[in-house]
C-alpha cells in the first residue's frame, strides 16, 4: 500500500520500522495489547495549539491536562481540524508528532503498549513498534493525561434507590459550584406539566376511551397541533386530511400511540434544548423522532409473545435522551465540561465520560426524575439501562430495544451512540430477527424527509 507522502517522509527521515494493513472493522470492540488504536486530539488556548497522543480506549481528561500544563486547553473546532487535514493533504491525521509539528503531549500509558496502531484513512492502518514510536516522541512531554474507562456495576435490586444515592453523592461533590444539597432541594426542575400528569392518569385508566383522550389533548393547542400534524405526515400514509384529534386516533395513529406520543411531546416541551452541545451533535429532536420511529418498527421484528406495546416503545424512543435536556438545564458548567470531553474522546462512549466526570450519567438522572413524575416503571427502567447491554433484569426488553435502535441509527449517522457491535446475547434475549431489524431501519430511512420535518416542527414548537 502506498502511504501519504507526508507520512512516508516522516517515517523515512526517522528510519522508522512500520507495517501497513487494512483497518479493523469500525464495529470491532477489540482491545488487545497489540491492537489498541492510538488517538490524536488537537487542543488550543490563547497561547496556541498542542496535540495529545493517547490510547483510544482511555478517556483523555482535560482536567488532568490543565493540572500538568497550567493551560486551559479546549478542543479545536472541527472545521478548523478539517482545514488542517486538508492542508496536510491527508485522509486522516495520524498520531505522528512530526506530521503537524504542534507541541506534543503523550499519555504515558501509550508507551506501555507493544505496538502503536493508528488510522491513516478508511483503507489503511499504520503499525509502529514501541521502540520506534518512542523515538518519534522523544521530544514530547510525557505525562498522565488519561483515565481508564469506568466499569459499570449493575445493582441486582432496588436500582432506583441506588441511582438516587449516586446522584446525591455526586451532587455533594459539586461543592465548587455550590451544588451540595439533596436532589429534590437542588434541581431547579419545573414541575411535571399539568397536561402530562392528566395523560398519565388517563393512561392508567383501563376504561379510558378515545373521546376522553381527544378532549384532553385538544385542551392544549400546541400539543393538539403537533399530534394532528403527525397524523397528516406522509410517513403514516393516510389518505385525505386529518383535522382533529379524534380522527388522528381512530383513522391513523391509534389510542396507544397517541397517548404515548402526547405524553412524550408534553414532557419534551418542559425543558428547552441546550445550545452548547458537543460539536457535530445530532439535534435532540432529530434523535428522538428517529429513535421513536425505529422503536415502533422494531416491535415487528420481535416474537409476538415478547413484543412490548408499540406505543410504549415509541414513548421510550422519544424520551431516551431526556437526560440531555436535564444536564443542560440543571448543571450548565458540567454540561459544557462533559461536551468538551466528548469532543476529544470520539472513541469513548459518552456514558463512561459522564460516569468519570460526574459520578452519574444522564440516564440515571432522567430515569430518577421521570420516576418522581410517576411515569410507568417500564419506561423509567428502559431509559435507565439503555446503554448497559448486560442488563437482563426487569423490563430489559425495552432497554435492549433502545440499545439496538441507537446502534442501528448510528450506522446512518442519526444517533450519537458509539459505533459498536450489537451483542449476540442481546439479540438472543430479544428473540430479534436481524433481517427484520435491518428492514425496519430501511423503512425508517425511506421516510427520512418526513421524519426530518417532524423533528423540525418539534424543535420550533
Amino acid at each position: 500500500m502506498t502511504l501519504p507522502s507526508r507520512v512516508q517522509k516522516v517515517l523515512d527521515e526517522w528510519q522508522i520500522t512500520y507495517c501497513v494493513s487494512q483497518p479493523s472493522s469500525p464495529m470491532s470492540t477489540a482491545s488487545t495489547n497489540y491492537h489498541v488504536l492510538t488517538q490524536l486530539a488537537i487542543l488550543e488556548d490563547t497561547h496556541g495549539r498542542v496535540q495529545v497522543i493517547h490510547p483510544a480506549n482511555r478517556i483523555l481528561d482535560l482536567n488532568k491536562v490543565f493540572k500538568q500544563t497550567a493551560r486551559e486547553l479546549t478542543p479545536v473546532d472541527k472545521d478548523k481540524v478539517e482545514r488542517i487535514r486538508q492542508g496536510l493533504n491527508l485522509e486522516a491525521i495520524p498520531a505522528l508528532p512530526q506530521v503537524t509539528g504542534f507541541e506534543t503531549l503523550v499519555d504515558q500509558a501509550l508507551l506501555e503498549l507493544d505496538n502503536m496502531v493508528m488510522v491513516l484513512g478508511k483503507e489503511q492502518e499504520l503499525r509502529i513498534p514501541k521502540n520506534d514510536f518512542q523515538t518519534l516522541v522523544s521530544s514530547a512531554r510525557v505525562g498522565d493525561y488519561c483515565v481508564d474507562v469506568p466499569e459499570v456495576v449493575l445493582p441486582e435490586t432496588q436500582w432506583q434507590n441506588s441511582d438516587r444515592d449516586q446522584i446525591h453523592s455526586a451532587i455533594e461533590n459539586f461543592t465548587q459550584l455550590r451544588i451540595n444539597q439533596r436532589l429534590e432541594e437542588t434541581l431547579d426542575m419545573p414541575p411535571m406539566p399539568e397536561t402530562a400528569q392528566k395523560i398519565i392518569d388517563l393512561r392508567m385508566d383501563e376504561d379510558a376511551e378515545t373521546e376522553e383522550l381527544a378532549n384532553l389533548v385538544g385542551k392544549d393547542p400546541g400539543l393538539s397541533a403537533q399530534v394532528i400534524s403527525w397524523a397528516n405526515s406522509p410517513y403514516y400514509g393516510v389518505s385525505g386530511s386529518i383535522t382533529n384529534i379524534q380522527e388522528a386516533v381512530i383513522r391513523v395513529l391509534g389510542f396507544d400511540l397517541v397517548i404515548n406520543l402526547a405524553l412524550g411531546l408534553s414532557l419534551g416541551r418542559t425543558l428547552s434544548v441546550p445550545k452548547d452541545g458537543p460539536q457535530g451533535y445530532i439535534p435532540f429532536w432529530q434523535q428522538s423522532v428517529y429513535t421513536a420511529a425505529l422503536m415502533a418498527e422494531l416491535c415487528r421484528a420481535i416474537p409476538v409473545e415478547h413484543r412490548p406495546s408499540q406505543g410504549v416503545a415509541y414513548l421510550c424512543g422519544l424520551l431516551h435522551n431526556f437526560g440531555y435536556l436535564i444536564l443542560g438545564h440543571v448543571f450548565p458548567p458540567h454540561f459544557s465540561m462533559i461536551n468538551r470531553h466528548i469532543e476529544v474522546n470520539p472513541s469513548i462512549n459518552r456514558y463512561f465520560i459522564e460516569q468519570h466526570l460526574m459520578g452519574i450519567t444522564r440516564e440515571q438522572i432522567s430515569s430518577s426524575l421521570l420516576k418522581q413524575w410517576n411515569l410507568p416503571q417500564d419506561v423509567c427502567c428502559a431509559i435507565r439501562y439503555q446503554n448497559e447491554p448486560e442488563y437482563a433484569g426487569e423490563h430489559n426488553m425495552l432497554s435492549s430495544m433502545l440499545y439496538v435502535s441507537a446502534r442501528l441509527l448510528r450506522t446512518e449517522q442519526l444517533n450519537d451512540a458509539p459505533l459498536e457491535t450489537i451483542p449476540q446475547t442481546m439479540i438472543d434475549r430479544l428473540g430479534l430477527d436481524m433481517v427484520k431489524a435491518e428492514a425496519a431501519l430501511t423503512k425508517v430511512m425511506e421516510a427520512k424527509d418526513d421524519l426530518q420535518e417532524m423533528a423540525r416542527q418539534l424543535h420550533q414548537g
